[in-house]
């Protein structure tokens, strides 16, 4: 049964045997997809007795995309988690002088109405702007900076091709455009603290890690403050009961311990439509510390990502780190897998280097080889491109980023 005491067809067949809860079975998004397919528009596990206020989609990101829908009360639940999560990253601490603008499209995503919700609650002005109109977005920028502190709420991936606009038709530098806060999420990277130092340094504002969450579970889930540390919101802890698979093991979250890596299994304890059962995210989630009712974690990458290398789990994401660390690098990279009988035989990282950089690039290819095989144990081929100055060019990262 559901929280509500309704008996959902999708659970009954999954999470059920002979009658029998089964405490070790959970749901996959393929299961909810499947669901959808064979009981549109919601699936099975959509409690009929609820009327639908809002309806969704989640991005798509991962595969196909699913059809939500929110109840007025599941919007305002979803929406008070939210701006839990932004107040805890410093969001609302000025009130209505700070204007954030809300670069997240909101066109049938989830998180582009839900964030906006959730950042008006703190207290601050918000304009949804949503993406695309970069030199627009400057514009605006300029002018509302001249009364108010400006932030940004978008991902990270969108900061170069802001870059590029201000270079382009502006003649500016990032750090000229006077940004108050950058508020990023939706995109992996932020926990990386040599990409968010980079980032500070490059635009000469704070850079926070505020938005990690799923639409189909709660938009926001947790943030980050100054010291970049991911922690769940209070309040989402109270209305949903996460637990973690650990080595084949279901542990309840709060019975973990530091340093324990697992997949993240979340169950909606309130949530009225589309509520979700012992639904792995296949977020796999590092615990960093656990202070009475506050859990602080780190986001590893996703299971669904992962690479398996002659019998070494990688993630992608591991890369970031020992880029972001070789000088000479800008920090841009792209990782290509072969396939020989089905099995990853070899791997190619693309790096981008610096226009400015004074080191060789068989020296630079053995410095990252030889890091990669010391640090993760594996081994790739690495080749690079170069970096074009931006004036009157396209720069070659952002070419990295479309691809």
């Amino acid at each position: 049964e559901d929280s509500t005491g309704l008996k959902l067809p999708l659970y009954q067949s999954k999470l059920v045997t002979d009658g029998v809860p089964d405490k070790s079975r959970v749901i996959s998004k393929t299961d909810l997809l499947e669901s959808q397919n064979l009981n549109p528009p919601y699936g099975g596990f959509a409690n009929q007795d609820f009327e639908v206020a809002q309806i969704y989609r989640t991005s798509g990101t991962t595969g196909s995309p699913l059809l939500l829908s929110f109840t007025k009360y599941d919007v305002d639940l979803i929406t008070e988690i939210g701006a839990e999560c932004f107040e805890y990253s410093g969001m609302g601490g000025v009130g209505n002088e700070e204007v954030v603008i809300n670069c997240l499209n909101l066109s049938m995503w989830a998180g582009g109405f839900f964030d906006a919700q959730s950042m008006m609650k703190t207290g601050v002005q918000v304009i949804n702007f949503g993406t695309g109109n970069t030199k627009e977005l400057i514009k605006l920028i300029l002018t509302v900076s001249k009364e108010f502190k400006v932030s940004i709420h978008c991902t990270p991936s969108y900061l170069p091709i802001i870059q590029n606009r201000l270079d382009n038709d502006f003649g500016m530098k990032p750090g000229s455009l006077n940004i108050w806060k950058f508020y990023l999420g939706a995109e992996g990277g932020l926990q990386n603290n040599q990409f968010r130092k980079t980032l500070i340094s490059t635009w000469g504002c704070e850079v926070l890690n505020a938005n990690y969450g799923m639409s189909e579970v709660c938009s926001i889930m947790a943030s980050a403050n100054a010291e970049n540390l991911l922690r769940f919101s209070p309040k989402f802890l109270k209305n949903y009961y996460c637990e973690l698979l650990v080595n084949g093991d279901i542990l309840p979250l709060k019975d973990c311990q530091s340093s324990d890596i697992g997949e993240l299994i979340v169950t909606s304890l309130r949530k009225q439509s589309q509520p979700v059962l012992r639904y792995n995210s296949k977020e796999r989630i590092r615990i960093i510390n656990i202070v009475g009712d506050s859990i602080y974690f780190e986001v590893v990458g996703r299971s669904d990502d992962m690479l398996v290398i002659k019998g070494i789990n990688f993630f992608p994401e591991q890369l970031r780190g020992i880029l972001l660390g070789i000088e000479g690098l800008t920090g841009a990279y792209k990782v290509e897998a072969t396939k020989k009988n089905n099995i990853i035989d070899r791997l190619n990282l693309i790096c981008e280097i610096k226009s400015t950089t004074s080191s060789s690039n068989l020296e630079l290819k053995n410095l990252i080889e030889k890091s990669i095989r010391d640090d993760l144990t594996i081994s790739c081929d690495v080749n690079f491109v170069y970096e074009i100055p931006l004036r009157g060019n396209k720069s070659r990262l952002l070419e990295i980023f479309e691809e």
